[in-house]
């Protein structure tokens, strides 16, 4: 689903965790609602799951995806020295090698 959150942040979506499936049960009416409201109720096999307006993911659980796309565009930094010896792909990840403060 879809919420008007602010005149910064037009929508904000409401997500159903991928281990939770099943038919919706109840939405609650347009209003205003704390994050920790449960705004959609989700209900399978008996057991009613709420969903609220956001989402806990532990820190070393990956999001679940297909597969892993191959890197096709590099990211440039225009710093010739980083993007010869540390060339990275747009969407990738890196380290930085170098200590604490030196303005990595």
């Amino acid at each position: 689903g879809v919420i008007y959150e602010n005149g910064l942040f037009k929508q904000h979506f409401v997500m159903v965790h991928p281990h939770i499936s099943g038919r919706v049960k109840k939405i609650l009416p347009a209003g205003k609602y704390a994050i920790e409201t449960n705004v959609i109720e989700i209900e399978e096999g008996g057991k009613v799951t709420g969903v609220q307006m956001f989402q806990k993911w532990p820190v070393r659980e990956a999001r679940p995806v297909v597969e892993k796309l191959q890197g096709c565009t590099a990211l440039l930094t225009c710093e010739r020295v980083i993007d010869a010896l540390f060339p990275v792909t747009q969407g990738g990840t890196a380290a930085v090698p170098g200590a604490f403060g030196c303005g990595k």
